[in-house]
C-alpha cells in the first residue's frame, strides 16, 4: 500500500484500468479500500515451495489470460520470477521486472546459486528491467545476470519516492515526538537511536546489538528504539533477541507500524547496518524528516547517503565501525542538525514521490506507444505485499498526456 498506492492513483487518474494482484491479506493494510484498482488474490510465498510455486504460476497465467494486459510489472523476487514466466506464457508484449533488492548477496553459496539462476531467468524473460538504484544496476549487469541494454534506472532511482509533505518536520514536530516517546516509555530528554526495518540477520541486527553494548555504558542518556517485526523464515539468535528485550533502555514497537512520520520525529539518529539493499526507503524517509542516518557502505545505501554530508557510511559487518560512527553523532549535536537539514534537501530534490511516479508514467507511455492497436493494460506483481497487475486505457489518445494509446479490447 505504501509503495504503490500513489502510482496506482496516478495511473487511474490518467485513464488506465488498473489491476492489482497479491497474496491474500490486503485488507490488513490501512487504506486498502481506497486502492483504485481491480484487486485479485492468488497465494504466493517468498520461500521456495516447488509444488506451491507451480500452482501459483498456473493461477497467475490463467488470471493474466483473463485480464489480457499490454504491460506487466512485477515487484519482489518470487512474484518477479512467477510473474515474468506467467506473462511470457500469456503473451504479454511488455514485461517489466523490477529489481527492488539483491537478496542473493546475503545467501549461503547454494542459495546464491539458486537465486542467481532465478534472477537471470526473470531478466531474460523481461522485455525491460528497472533497477531502483544505480548501484543495484551495476551489480546486476556486472555479474552478468542482465544485459546492459535492457537494464535501466529511472531518474535517480527509487521504487516510489517519498511524500515530502507527509514526511516533514513541519507536519510532525514536537507533538509527534512527545507522543511516540510517551507511548514507548522513552524519556523526553533521551537521545534516541532508531532502527526501522525487519528484525532479521541480513539487516545487521547482530552488529547493531554489539555496537549498542559498546555505547550504552558510555552514554547513560542514550536509548535504542527498534521498530519492526521478526520473520520466522529468517530468525535471529534467540539469546541476542532476549538480551535486547530485557534491556530497559531498548524499546520495541509491537507488530507492523503503518504511521511512520511520528516514529521518525521521535528519533535523533537513524541506523541501518544492513548487508545489502536495493534502495532503502527508510533512509529516504528519515532524511525527509531531518534525521541523519548511519548506514553500511553497500549497494543501495551508497545511493541514498552522501557520506559526511547527509549521514555516515561504515564498513558492513563491523560493529566497532558502527559504534564509532554512532558515537560521533551522539557527541556532536550540531553535526546531527547540519546533516539532517542537508539530508532533507537531498531527498526533496532527487526522490520526491511525484517525480518518481511521473518518470514511471512517462516510461509506460513510451513503451505502450509500441503496442498501439492493443489495449493499454499494465501489470505489476508482488507476493506477500500487494502487487499491481494491469492497467487499461479507455480514453482516446488525444485526451491523455503523452498521447497514450486507446483500448482496442473494450
Amino acid at each position: 500500500m505504501s509503495f504503490l498506492g500513489e502510482q496506482i492513483r496516478l495511473l487511474a487518474a490518467r485513464g488506465y484500468e488498473v489491476h492489482t494482484i497479491s497474496s491474500p491479506g490486503l485488507e490488513r493494510f490501512p487504506g486498502h479500500e481506497n486502492l483504485e484498482s481491480h484487486h485479485h488474490e492468488t497465494t504466493m510465498r517468498r520461500p521456495m515451495r516447488p509444488v506451491a510455486d507451480v500452482l501459483s504460476l498456473y493461477r497467475l497465467w490463467l488470471l493474466l489470460r483473463q485480464i489480457r494486459p499490454d504491460l506487466v510489472q512485477t515487484h519482489t523476487p518470487k512474484a518477479g520470477l512467477l510473474g515474468m514466466i506467467a506473462a511470457s506464457l500469456a503473451g504479454v508484449p511488455i514485461r517489466i521486472y523490477t529489481v527492488n533488492g539483491l537478496p542473493m548477496r546475503v545467501q549461503p553459496l547454494w542459495g546464491r546459486l539458486v537465486l542467481a539462476l532465478t534472477e537471470r531467468l526473470a531478466c531474460t524473460l523481461a522485455t525491460e528491467v528497472l533497477c531502483v538504484s544505480r548501484s543495484a544496476r551495476r551489480v546486476l549487469v556486472g555479474t552478468g545476470l542482465c544485459a546492459s541494454c535492457k537494464c535501466r534506472v529511472l531518474g535517480d532511482g527509487g521504487s516510489h519516492g517519498v511524500d515530502t509533505v507527509k514526511f516533514s518536520p513541519a507536519s510532525h514536530g514536537a507533538a509527534s515526538r512527545a507522543t511516540i516517546r510517551m507511548r514507548y516509555g522513552i524519556p523526553e530528554d533521551a537521545l534516541v537511536v532508531g532502527y526501522i526495518g525487519r528484525i532479521v540477520p541480513a539487516k545487521g541486527i547482530n552488529e547493531l546489538a554489539l555496537a549498542w553494548a559498546m555505547l550504552r555504558e558510555v552514554f547513560p542518556q542514550l536509548r535504542l528504539l527498534l521498530c519492526g517485526y521478526a520473520e520466522p523464515d529468517h530468525p535471529i539468535d534467540p539469546m541476542l533477541l532476549e538480551s535486547l528485550r530485557s534491556d530497559p533502555r531498548v524499546h520495541f514497537t509491537s507488530g507492523r507500524v503503518t504511521d511512520m512520520p511520528p516514529i521518525f520525529a521521535a528519533l535523533d539518529i537513524n541506523v541501518l547496518p544492513t548487508y545489502c539493499e536495493g534502495l532503502p526507503n527508510v533512509v529516504l524517509e528519515a532524511s525527509a524528516m531531518n534525521v541523519p542516518t548511519v548506514a553500511t557502505r553497500v549497494p543501495g545505501c551508497v545511493d541514498t547517503i552522501r557520506d559526511g554530508i547527509t549521514g555516515l557510511l561504515v564498513k558492513p559487518k563491523d560493529p566497532e565501525a558502527l559504534a564509532v560512527a554512532l558515537r560521533y553523532l551522539v557527541e556532536n549535536p550540531e553535526c546531527r542538525e547540519r546533516m539532517g537539514i542537508a539530508a532533507r534537501k537531498f531527498v526533496t530534490r532527487r526522490y520526491p514521490e511525484d517525480r518518481i511516479s511521473g518518470l514511471l508514467l512517462k516510461r509506460y507511455q513510451d513503451l505502450l506507444e509500441g503496442v498501439r492497436g492493443h489495449s493499454s493494460k499494465t501489470a505489476l506483481i508482488a507476493d506477500e505485499i500487494p502487487m499491481v497487475v494491469g492497467a487499461t486505457r479507455s480514453s482516446p489518445p488525444e485526451a491523455s498526456t503523452g498521447g497514450m494509446v486507446s483500448n482496442a479490447h473494450n
